[in-house]
């Protein structure tokens, strides 16, 4: 781990105010502790996002494993290729 990654980085701005940077993340404030809560703030909304992307795949993968256990159309498939599949091998 990078000690950039580990560790925030403090900016001072040219036109006053501070600029705390962790990884990708940044945010700005007129003094450092309103610079950190932005941060902080900043950090949540991108761990709320992360979450809800995979809140959404985990809802997308149950619907896909639902249709295909319940489509009529995927299950008389699945049957015709197994009774298929068991009159090439010569069980029935």
């Amino acid at each position: 781990m990078s000690s950039e990654a580990a560790h925030p980085v403090i900016s001072l701005l040219a036109g006053g105010g501070y600029r705390v940077r962790q990884g990708e993340l940044s945010a700005t404030g007129p003094t450092l502790p309103e610079a950190l809560t932005a941060l902080s703030a900043v950090i949540s909304g991108q761990y709320d996002q992360e979450k809800g992307d995979e809140t959404a795949a985990a809802q997308d993968a149950a619907r896909q494993n639902d249709i295909l256990a319940n489509d009529r159309f995927i299950r008389g498939n699945q049957l015709q290729h197994s009774v298929l599949t068991a009159v090439a091998i010569g069980l029935i």
